[in-house]
């Protein structure tokens, strides 16, 4: 075989590496786990009325998971807010923004949180 076919040979190869390797790169404007944000909403909105009426993150529906450790621990929430104008999105997830007002010991304790929250393929709610 000639120096130039070889030549040929091997230049194809590294163009073909090179546009298989360059197929995978750039933005993707499609998520990885696409999002449905009003079904975020809305899982938290029952998974945080869950836990002011005494559940626990085991007794959600099937095909939702709450990582929350201060439910997990016990603590009493007696009222929430989803603060809608501070939430933001990856496009993946959403961060919804909640105040949580907790009953400690007979006192009143409130505090800001972000939960990111994800709905594919399983709903995922855990704090940031």
């Amino acid at each position: 075989m000639a120096i130039s076919e070889t030549l040929r040979r091997v230049f194809l190869q590294v163009a073909t590496l090179l546009t298989a390797a360059l197929a995978g790169c750039g933005d993707s404007e499609t998520p990885t786990h696409p999002l449905d944000p009003e079904l975020a909403r809305a899982s938290v909105q029952s998974a945080l009325q869950a836990w002011v009426d005494g559940k626990k993150p085991a007794d959600l529906k099937p095909g939702v998971i709450v990582g929350d450790s201060g439910w997990e621990q016990g603590k009493t929430l007696t009222a929430f807010q989803i603060l809608k104008d501070e939430e933001t999105t990856d496009g993946s997830n959403l961060h919804i923004r909640v105040l949580r007002t907790f009953d400690i010991s007979g006192a009143k304790s409130e505090s800001r949180i972000t939960y990111i929250v994800g709905t594919h393929p399983v709903v995922t709610i855990f704090p940031q």
